[in-house]
């Protein structure tokens, strides 16, 4: 299937992606003392787009995209992977507390807490994704769904990715910059122009920058 034309199963493998690197670029940096002092800023603000579009894209999957794959696999495992969500929630809970710890953030059992909860949930997402990626990935979106239906769950996701998946002008920079030049731009022409042109390159810019030593040229 072309690169233009919608494809929810292909989003869905790049949004892994993102989220695979994010994990492992925050479990590099995070060991021992965690980033050097300049790049302490940089570090939170990606673990933070880290653990917003986590939250985001499992909200998607569990309101838009799971309901609408069962019509299509009612024998899917769409119960066991809503579950494997929850699950990760207390593991996401802890990430976001220990952002929210301020100072104590940088001092040896904050950090041991964080590398913890980071490596429980890679060990957790790793199994998870490759289970839904054959179920609802790029193969089973284009054999087993029409060209409009492909369309509509593609611009529903990518709304409902936009809106919750947040802060936006973290997580879209984010989205952007842990994906190889080939992804990104297929990821860019699923959203509206703006994003892309203005508001993450100009708008959002001084939010992300920091991140910058984390992420992808």
């Amino acid at each position: 299937m072309p690169v233009s034309a919608p494809n929810p199963g292909a989003d869905v493998v790049r949004i892994h992606k993102v989220i695979t690197r994010g994990l492992a670029i925050s479990i590099e940096y995070g060991q021992g003392d965690g980033p050097e002092q300049a790049q302490r800023d940089g570090y939170q603000r990606y673990v933070k787009a880290l653990s917003g579009l986590v939250h985001g894209h499992h909200q998607g999957e569990d309101l838009i995209a799971f309901p609408f794959w069962n019509s299509k696999l009612p024998e899917g495992p769409f119960e066991r992977l809503a579950s494997e969500h929850r699950d990760m929630l207390p593991l996401l809970a802890r990430i976001d507390a220990w952002l929210a710890s301020g100072e104590a953030a940088w001092k040896g059992p904050a950090l041991v807490g964080l590398q913890s909860a980071l490596g429980a949930l890679d060990q957790l997402w790793h199994p998870h994704i490759s289970v839904e990626e054959a179920t609802l990935g790029p193969e089973n979106s284009a054999h087993l769904l029409s060209a409009e239906e492909n369309t509509q769950l593609a611009a529903e996701l990518a709304a409902h990715g936009q809106a919750h998946s947040q802060p936006a002008e973290l997580v879209m920079a984010f989205i952007f910059y842990n994906l190889t030049s080939e992804d990104r731009e297929a990821m860019m022409a699923v959203l509206p122009p703006v994003v892309s042109q203005e508001l993450v390159p100009v708008v959002w810019r001084p939010a992300w920058e920091p991140m910058r030593p984390f992420l992808l040229p």
